[in-house]
């Protein structure tokens, strides 16, 4: 089956209930994948930025560049 006609027969299914806890939980469930989302995205950003982080440091030992100091990184901010 593909996902056009399973998200009709979901659609169907709400539509011929008259359980309210049903309805609920299938709210619950989209509410709760949001923010679960959410959070990923935010947990890949900040992975993101610490990786960068490393990179910088690493490349400052190896003497490629400078880092910059706490000053200057917050006022790019």
């Amino acid at each position: 089956m593909n996902l056009q006609a399973e998200k009709l027969e979901v659609v169907r299914m709400i539509l011929d209930t008259d359980d309210k806890k049903i309805i609920s939980e299938v709210k619950s469930l989209f509410k709760n994948r949001n923010k679960v989302s959410k959070n990923q995205a935010d947990l890949n950003e900040f992975y993101n930025g610490f990786k960068n982080g490393v990179h910088e440091v690493k490349s400052s030992l190896d003497g490629k560049t400078e880092l910059k100091d706490a000053k200057n990184w917050l006022n790019e901010l």
